[in-house]
């Protein structure tokens, strides 16, 4: 596992950092990374500017259920291509004055043809 202050300069074009985020924080997990910031937004107004902009990059939502334990006021949301090489899973969950929020991913870039 490796942790930076800040998010990868390589990160994939479907993941986006939340306009206005501080405190980005990015995690290496082996085949999935993590980028943790906060912003003032709302969970529910972090979740529908990912599940916009995963449309547009050409992400599928996932139906799923809540994780066990969450809070009533968390919002989370998974998305993925056609293939399952990208993965994006938003968890935005509120903390005292502001929501902290989660990005999860996996990338496998295509091999060139």
């Amino acid at each position: 596992m490796k942790i930076d202050k800040a998010p990868p300069k390589d990160l994939p074009a479907f993941v986006k950092i939340y306009p206005g985020a501080s405190q980005v924080m990015s995690m290496n997990l082996g085949p999935m990374s993590s980028i943790i910031f906060q912003t003032t937004s709302s969970p529910d107004d972090v979740v529908g500017y990912y599940r916009v902009q995963a449309s547009a990059d050409g992400l599928s939502e996932q139906s799923g259920q809540a994780q066990a334990g969450a809070p009533a006021e968390q919002r989370q949301a998974a998305f993925h291509d056609a293939t399952g090489s990208e993965i994006l899973v938003v968890v935005a969950r509120p903390q005292q004055n502001a929501t902290m929020v989660s990005l999860t991913y996996r990338y496998a870039p295509k091999a060139p043809s």
